[in-house]
């Protein structure tokens, strides 16, 4: 047969023991050496991969990091926190006389609580949110002020004593509302609104109404303040 022919014209040719698939030296030498070639290229990709990354990131952080200083600022003006647009005009419920309607509008700024909050991390103690703190005070000055006029208008025999306006709260002495005065002073430096308002071509002031402003969001102020609320109570007190 041809394939019988063939095979006896080949040379009988000897095999390098150390070249034999069973030699258990050579297969293990192999295995590893393969092995360690694949971890190497492995690392080396890795460490690419990684730097490639970490490069990417920090370019990322560095843009966003410009953006957001360019962003927060125009000028050397810090921009107004916040992202709510309102246009603010002359409300005279919080401003008016005492009466059961004002008092309610009064209490509707403020959240179950009173502002007062428990936090595990945040306020471990007992605390007051600031903003709630600072109605009180505002709304005590109110009150105060009605109560000055009254006394002024009932000594000169223009008015009778209002019994809603006195039952309002509690009657606060002058170092209490001094203390306010202060709290607001430093509360509006700390604050410091950098919202532009301009001036009327007219009269060539200002009031502030009409004009779009940014603003914090006070609703979900409110609303993180009830979540943690130490108490249920709810009031203004004055």
């Amino acid at each position: 047969m041809a394939s019988s022919s063939i095979i006896k014209e080949l040379p009988y040719q000897h095999l390098d023991p150390a070249s034999e698939p069973d030699n258990p030296a050579a297969m293990l030498w192999s295995a590893r050496s393969s092995t360690s070639l694949t971890s190497q290229g492995r690392a080396v990709v890795e460490g690419i991969r990684l730097f490639v990354a970490l490069t990417l990131a920090l370019t990322i952080g560095w843009v966003a990091g410009q953006r957001l200083s360019i962003a927060s600022s125009q000028d050397g003006l810090l921009l107004p926190p916040g992202t709510i647009q309102t246009v603010w005009s002359h409300n005279y419920t919080f401003s008016q006389r005492p009466n059961p309607e004002s008092e309610e509008a009064w209490r509707s700024l403020i959240p179950v609580g009173r502002g007062f909050v428990h936090h595990l991390e945040l306020a471990p103690f007992i605390s007051s949110i600031s903003v709630f703190h600072q109605l009180h005070c505002l709304h005590a000055i109110v009150v105060s002020y009605h109560r000055a006029m009254e006394d002024v208008q009932i000594a000169k025999g223009q008015l009778v004593e209002d019994d809603y306006l006195n039952r309002t709260g509690t009657r606060m002495g002058p170092s209490h509302i001094q203390h306010c005065f202060e709290y607001l002073r430093q509360a509006l430096i700390c604050a410091a609104d950098t919202n532009l308002e301009e001036l009327d071509p007219d009269t060539r002031v200002t009031t502030g109404w009409g004009q779009v402003r940014q603003c914090r969001d006070y609703a979900s102020v409110v609303a993180w303040a009830e979540k943690w609320a130490n108490s249920s109570e709810r009031d203004i007190l004055s």
